[in-house]
């Protein structure tokens, strides 16, 4: 039997700020957009993002939510918003 634990991603976009959610030592390992619809998505390539906290952006990439209300995005194009 298949584990249905997580629905089929969908692609969306999303627009929120970059934040810390792991550290070590002092150092950002792991970020998530907290979005403006007041849900956090943990950044599945998050790597690519750590020098971006506390940055504003809208982010477009494959969003997947689980039984647990846990959400991830995959981010596969972003722009900065300057003004928001």
């Amino acid at each position: 039997m298949a584990n249905k634990k997580k629905r089929n991603p969908t692609e969306e976009t999303l627009t929120g700020i970059i934040t810390p959610v792991e550290w070590d030592n002092y150092q950002v390992i792991e970020v998530a957009l907290s979005a403006t619809d007041d849900e956090l998505y943990l950044i599945e390539n998050g790597d690519k993002f750590l020098d971006l906290v506390q940055t504003c952006i809208q982010a477009t990439g494959r969003v997947t939510r689980d039984r647990k209300i846990i959400r991830t995005i995959r981010i596969k194009r972003f722009n900065i918003i300057e003004d928001f």
